[in-house]
């Protein structure tokens, strides 16, 4: 499980690096926009992916998951105002490909995150109606 969600991700951040380096000759732009958000997106999804791996690994009751989940998401967006501003305004990336790197790999890290929270709610309800032993 933990291979196929990370090389999902991996797939994911790969793809948008291959668009940033195939559009160096025509818009240098968007390329360095790219190049600048899709790190930052994988290091936020990696986070997403991670903590839902982790609550899975741990044993965590869903409601302890999602405690943790918000956790990661204030840091996520404690370093997304960060990068956006490093980004944007110190290595003058164009805002809007910074975005669409960004936001191309971080959905696909919250997408893994979801889908893992859920396998963990299934897995937990299945064992909540098995017989208990008395």
């Amino acid at each position: 499980m933990v291979r196929k969600a990370l090389g999902i991700l991996a797939a994911s951040a790969a793809l948008v690096f291959a668009i940033a380096v195939s559009l160096r000759g025509q818009s240098a732009a968007w390329s360095h926009g790219l190049l600048w958000g899709a790190p930052g997106g994988l290091i936020c999804a990696a986070s997403a992916v991670g903590i839902a791996l982790w609550a899975e690994r741990r044993g965590l009751a869903i409601k302890q998951a999602l405690a943790a989940v918000v956790v990661g998401m204030l840091f996520r967006m404690s370093f997304l105002a960060g990068w956006t501003l490093i980004a944007v305004l110190g290595a003058r990336a164009h805002a809007v490909a910074f975005l669409a790197g960004f936001g191309g790999v971080y959905l696909v890290g919250q997408i893994l995150e979801v889908w893992l929270l859920t396998r963990l709610r299934i897995r937990q309800d299945g064992r909540s109606d098995a017989p208990q032993p008395s």
